[in-house]
């Protein structure tokens, strides 16, 4: 029986990837990526060659085929996202539930790596032995989205982009209720990786003095 890895790979620093994730990239016949540009930068640094092709979060049907095709000649296909664990805002869970739905004989195996919200979560200091993750903000339906947000009894965790994340931040002040305190996570485990620990009264001051450029986590407690 032949198999599919979801492999969990760096959010920036490339030393974070586990050794069973260079072993199961270096053993697998194809690697299918969100964007295979990162993803050759990251074999070339453990010498891994492997034919890589493009995978998006919404696959067409041809690709899903062509996948298919793949796995019944026998080949061994590993699913990497651009950075953290494929599935989780990010591709891999459509082509799970397709091979689930055909009832291919095919084993799924997840290869752990690292996430930007277990990241976060660890070094919070605060309890989260419940909190909810909302995905990435969304760009329509957002006063839905803070109702949400509001109305969880624990901690929220999200994900922004630079491009939105000072309009984020001044509705998260203006719309957000039943939170007190905020974390801005910017550019984890990067070289200039930035914690922003404030709260409601302080972020206005925060968000003129914020860099709006990197990868952006959010934890409203």
């Amino acid at each position: 029986m032949n198999n599919i890895y979801i492999v969990g790979t760096p959010i920036g620093n490339l030393e974070d990837i586990t050794l069973r994730a260079i072993n199961v990239l270096k053993e697998v016949d194809v690697i299918l990526s969100e964007t295979p540009n990162t993803t050759i930068k990251l074999l070339s640094r453990f010498d891994i060659k492997k034919p890589v092709f493009n995978f998006f979060q919404n696959p067409t049907e041809k690709q899903i085929k062509n996948i298919l095709d793949l796995l019944k000649e026998g080949k061994d296909i590993a699913v990497v996202s651009e950075a953290g664990t494929p599935g989780v805002s990010d591709p891999g869970n459509k082509l799970i539930w397709d091979v689930l739905e055909k009832n291919i004989d095919i084993n799924i195996i997840p290869i752990p790596g690292v996430s930007a919200i277990t990241a976060a979560i660890s070094v919070s200091g605060v309890n989260t032995q419940k909190f909810a993750f909302f995905g990435f903000v969304p760009k329509t339906k957002r006063n839905k989205f803070w109702k949400e947000v509001s109305g969880f009894d624990g901690a929220v965790l999200f994900f922004e982009s630079p491009f939105r994340i000072k309009k984020t931040l001044i509705e998260i002040k203006e719309k957000v209720e039943n939170k007190k305190k905020i974390l801005i996570f910017r550019e984890l485990t990067k070289k200039f990786e930035e914690i922003i620990r404030t709260d409601f009264d302080s972020l206005e001051k925060d968000i003129m003095e914020l860099k709006d450029k990197g990868e952006f986590t959010i934890l409203l407690i």
